[in-house]
This record gives C-alpha cells, structure tokens and sequence, in this order.
C-alpha cells in the first residue's frame, strides 16, 4: 500500500475568473469527485491570500505523474484543471494567464505527539467542540485578529 503525500501548489486565476474558479471548485460534480478519488487525490483545502489560492491535498496512489496525466485525459475535468504551469508562461503574461506552481515541501513537525502520556483525546479536542458550538469566551484569552497585510509578503514566488 502507498504512503499518503500531503502536496500543495499555488495557483494564480485572472481576476474576471477568480470567484467562478472558487466556486466550481469548492462545489465539484459528482463525477468530478468521483475522477479525482479514484485517481488517489483526497482531502482537498483551498486558501485565498490576496490574488494566489493555495491548493492542499492528499494523494495515496503510487504513480502521482500518471494519475494526473490520466485525469487530464478526461474532457470533463480538463476543463476544471488549470493546465498551464508557471515557469512555462512568460514573465510578461503571468498577471493575465491562469497558472499553477507546485510547492516544495520543506520540512514538516509535529506529525506525532511529542509528550509521553498523551491520552486518546487531548485537553484543545474540548476546546475545538466548544468552538463549533459558537462558545469563544473560555477559549479566547487574548486580543487576536487576522489582518490580510500581516500576510502579504509572505509569498515569495
């Protein structure tokens, strides 16, 4: 059985398109979900930081170039798909071409609990159940808000 690849790419939508892009893909067809599952991608999550949506998801398969070639290969999600990718589009045209980047992986941490008596259910699981519910004031303790220009130049590309 393959090991499941967390990959991410970021992708760049003209901006006319950028809404229409979002909502298809955050509303897939019943094929579309179909294609992508069965070619091992799973677990998709999409960012928006300014004008770039960042694109994380889980592939379990064993032949991550074929797979995609293979879901490019279908008329109905070609359309979906974004087939240019960055470093083939020039310099010039990138601010009015649809483009994807693959991203590098890093390094990653805290992929297991680093305390020895971690029980099955952590203390923040209580917190997080809280929060779905709509109580904040416990959790709350300090004056956080997210500010998009905090964010803003860390994108380098």
């Amino acid at each position: 059985m393959a090991k499941t690849k967390r990959l991410a790419e970021l992708v760049y939508v003209v901006p006319e398109e950028r809404e229409q892009y979002i909502e298809k893909h955050l509303n897939p067809t019943k094929e579309i979900e179909e294609l992508l599952w069965k070619h091992g991608i799973s677990n998709q999550t999409y960012y928006q930081l300014n004008e770039f949506i960042l694109i994380v998801f889980d592939y379990d398969g064993k032949h991550l170039y074929e797979d995609m070639d293979d879901l490019a290969s279908y008329p109905s999600l070609a359309a979906h798909m974004i087939s240019k990718r960055r470093r083939d589009v020039p310099m010039e045209e990138r601010a009015t071409t649809n483009w994807w980047a693959p991203l590098k992986k890093l390094g990653s941490i805290l992929e297991e609990s680093p305390m020895p008596d971690d029980d099955d259910e952590p203390w923040f699981y209580e917190h997080y159940h809280e929060m779905q519910g709509g109580k904040m004031g416990s959790i709350v303790t300090n004056d956080i808000a997210f500010d998009e220009d905090d964010w803003s130049e860390s994108v380098h590309i």
